[in-house]
């Protein structure tokens, strides 16, 4: 065991994030990782291997379970399940009352199709009474994996939890900051998910990378105008959580939403598309979201609308190219 062990910590969820989460901060820390379905934790602890995003073994540190009342003993609980299994998982949680000191930490990004919550604003749904952070940067999971430097952010309200957080889960290649601005770093999140769909539909395309830097570029912008709307710091869009995360995802096949809209632009399904990847894009459910805030809102985000209508079926990706390149000049 390492010697800078000195935090307990519980990863929720069974893919590919939360499988890195527990590899990287394993080495560590404890960390319990917890999955509902009983065979998988069987087989994990049994092979002590896993195969998503990469063949790899979990570090001694790292125990498996499928019992929620292991995961209330950690004193941070971080969140990598995808948000149409949060209520149900924290529904859960909640009835085992868990103690007021534990910290949550959400991984997961997105905005949730149905009652257009944020993953920490779920959360303190459920557990009002907890402190709620929020980790959010350019981290792809193959790339952080391996070792590859990189950095992110964790936001809270509470500056002393964000500086704790900090100090427990920096490591070698993963370089933490710490931002006040929780709602934004969430917001910016998951809205880059939609942008990355468009540059991979970009490059199905062959558009060429000033067209798709074109697109990050009006893709800012639009974000910019989704944290004005919630009021939130502008600033946040130049850091980790913004204009990091959002050149990531939007630049590498390693991305699951740049490859939902590669597959989009080739003429296949959402549906057929989400089958291939294996995994949960969450910039599809989040674009349904974003549709409905900008309907509701009255917001001018035409890059979202146009995907929108993609993932859809309403229009093709050739048809949404020539209605943002016809859009009036003025806008």
């Amino acid at each position: 065991m390492s010697e800078k062990l000195e935090k307990s910590i519980a990863i929720l969820g069974s893919g590919a994030w939360a499988n890195t989460l527990a590899f990287l901060f394993g080495q560590n820390n404890f960390v319990t990782l917890w999955d509902h379905n009983n065979s998988r934790v069987r087989r994990a602890n049994k092979t002590r291997r896993f195969k998503k995003p990469i063949t790899q073994k979990y570090p001694d540190n790292v125990a498996i379970t499928n019992e929620l009342a292991d995961v209330l003993k950690c004193q941070i609980i971080i969140n990598a399940v995808s948000l149409k299994g949060m209520a149900e998982v924290f529904g859960k949680l909640c009835l085992l009352k868990p103690s007021k000191n534990i910290i949550f930490l959400n991984a997961a990004k997105g905005i949730d199709a149905e009652n257009l919550k944020t993953p920490s604003e779920i959360i303190k749904t459920f557990c009002p009474e907890n402190e709620v952070a929020v980790l959010s940067g350019p981290n792809l999971a193959k790339e952080l994996i391996k070792g590859k430097p990189m950095v992110t952010e964790i936001a809270c309200n509470n500056k002393e939890i964000a500086i704790e957080l900090q100090q427990i889960l920096n490591t070698p290649s993963l370089r933490i900051y710490i931002n006040a601005d929780l709602k934004g770093v969430e917001l910016c999140g998951a809205l880059k998910n939609v942008i990355a769909i468009a540059a991979g539909a970009s490059d199905a395309l062959g558009l060429g990378e000033s067209a798709k830097a074109s697109l990050i570029t009006r893709g800012t912008n639009e974000i910019g105008k989704f944290l004005k709307h919630y009021h939130c710091d502008e600033t946040t869009l130049l850091g980790p959580a913004g204009i990091g995360d959002l050149v990531a995802t939007c630049s590498s096949s390693l991305s699951r939403n740049y490859r939902v809209g590669y597959f989009l632009a080739q003429g296949k399904k959402i549906e057929d598309i989400q089958k291939k990847i294996g995994e949960t894009a969450e910039g599809v459910n989040t674009t349904n979201a974003v549709h409905k805030i900008i309907q509701e809102e009255n917001l001018s985000m035409p890059i979202c609308n146009e995907i929108y209508k993609v993932i859809n079926n309403e229009i093709n990706s050739v048809d949404a190219l020539l209605n943002l390149m016809k859009r009036p000049l003025s806008n």
